[in-house]
């Protein structure tokens, strides 16, 4: 199926450029047949009202004969046919091929009353064309013969499963058949035909290619609102399409686009600004709560039950001081004014230190790692820790018992690549592609047994991008989920 609209538009310009041409050829060709056999009618018919005034003997009618076939280009004699009778309907002279089937005392001659006022007769015999005439009579005379115009018709017949044009002219003392085979005009109208055929693919081509100029320079517009498309991100939503010097249909379209763009900016703004105000207003009360629920905490040291009760709630004001923390590193991503303090980072010795964090958070899991030694880059050192254990914690949350961990660190051509294994029972192809939007958890995940608001790895993404690397899903299946953090060497 054809997808692309262009191709489209190119073969409906051809299909429809076909169809016209063919039609108009079609149509060409039976008008011209038309002429040519009205011409060919007119022709015998001539001929056989100005030979009906002339008296020959046979040789002289041999000779007519032969003129008539040069001038009518027939290349074969039987193609021809010449009958002259007197008044009284003898036989003065009759073609020598002259077929068996074709009866001669049943040929309608035409009356002396039928001939006509006006005609081919008077035009043909009125002066001699300049290059000698056709069918030039033997006494050299020319002119109309003497006596009345002679009567005269033109009859179809179909003769052994051939059609023959006949010319029949009449007077009172002679009659005239002059009659050509219509194969003759058949032979020349298949040469038309041919001429057409040749003539109807090299116009379909021209048409094609034609068509695929105009509709290249008639999408230009289209392209260009689609590469505009493309650049839309968090950081170009302030750009606009000129409409000046497009055509009107264009015209409106970039207006809808750009009112669209600019009411997306409007609310990326709004909704940018709600994230990163709320989340410094948050800020502060956030850690004055935290600061009062630990004094408290100390003043309470011979009360158990309170203590417990303060510590809980310190927990969740924690656990909102990070959730706000993500929120404003978030909001500031979107804006693209994340701060990255970039300075060389030895990444190596960064996941050693994860690696002894995670053996004392999770000693009963099996932790396995292959990091190569001196990979170093230039980072923000508390932001891509931040990235380093999230990983590992998501790979201890969301393990399997007895489970296993297995990181890898490894140079790779220009980049450093991390990758952290985890045992699992895999992630849905539904929840796969929400992976790493905010606030998503895997349906498996929605439960306080396993903390996390789904702010970790969409936060882990942005500032994997801010240092020029990318943070991926890279496999999962056979009991296991990777996940694969790539950054630039320094």
């Amino acid at each position: 199926m054809i997808r692309t609209f262009k191709t489209r538009l190119i073969l409906l310009s051809v299909l429809v450029s076909g169809v016209a041409l063919v039609g108009f050829g079609t149509g060409s060709w039976w008008l011209i047949r038309g002429i040519q056999m009205e011409r060919l009618d007119t022709e015998v018919r001539a001929h056989a009202e100005r030979e009906v005034g002339h008296q020959r003997a046979v040789l002289g009618w041999q000779r007519f004969e032969a003129d008539v076939l040069s001038n009518f280009g027939l290349r074969k004699a039987e193609d021809l046919l010449i009958l002259a009778q007197d008044g009284a309907g003898q036989v003065v002279y009759q073609s020598s091929k002259w077929p068996a089937s074709f009866a001669i005392d049943r040929l309608p001659w035409p009356s002396q009353h039928d001939a006509p006022r006006a005609g081919p007769w008077i035009q043909l015999l009125r002066q001699p064309p300049p290059d000698g005439p056709r069918g030039l009579p033997r006494d050299g005379q020319w002119g109309p013969p003497p006596g009345p115009r002679p009567a005269s018709s033109v009859i179809f017949r179909e003769i052994d499963g051939q059609q023959w044009r006949i010319g029949l002219a009449s007077t009172e003392r002679a009659h005239v058949l002059i009659a050509v085979n219509a194969r003759v005009m058949e032979a020349e109208m298949v040469s038309v035909r041919n001429a057409f055929l040749v003539a109807i693919p090299f116009s379909l081509l021209l048409v094609g290619l034609g068509a695929w100029v105009l509709s290249s320079r008639a999408m230009r517009p289209l392209q260009k609102l689609t590469q505009a498309t493309q650049r839309v991100t968090a950081s170009g939503l302030d750009q606009r399409l000129s409409s000046a010097g497009k055509d009107q249909e264009f015209v409106e379209l970039i207006a809808v686009f750009n009112g669209m763009l600019e009411r997306l900016e409007r609310s990326f703004k709004q909704a940018t600004r709600f994230s990163a105000d709320a989340a410094h207003e948050l800020k502060t009360p956030l850690a004055i709560v935290q600061g009062q629920l630990e004094r408290a905490i100390q003043q309470a040291h011979n009360r158990a039950e309170l203590q417990s009760e303060l510590t809980s709630i310190l927990d969740e004001v924690r656990r909102l001081s990070g959730i706000s923390r993500k929120l404003l590193l978030l909001s500031q991503a979107d804006a693209g004014k994340i701060r990255v303090f970039k300075e060389p980072f030895d990444l190596s010795a960064a996941l050693d230190d994860v690696l002894e964090d995670s053996l004392m958070l999770a000693p009963q899991l099996k932790i396995t790692h292959a990091i190569d030694r001196h990979l170093v880059i230039l980072a923000d050192a508390s932001l891509l820790r931040q990235v380093l254990h999230n990983l590992i914690s998501n790979a201890i949350k969301y393990n399997l018992e007895p489970g296993w961990i297995h990181m890898t660190a490894q140079r790779t051509g220009p980049n450093a690549e991390v990758s952290v294994a985890n045992a699992s029972l895999g992630i849905s192809l539904a929840d796969e592609s929400k992976l790493f939007e905010r606030f998503f958890r895997a349906d498996t995940a929605h439960n306080r047994k396993v903390d996390g608001v789904g702010l970790g790895l969409s936060l882990s993404r942005e500032i994997a991008r801010a240092h020029g690397g990318e943070l991926r899903l890279k496999s999962q299946g056979s009991g296991q989920v990777v996940f694969q953090l790539t950054l630039p060497l320094r």
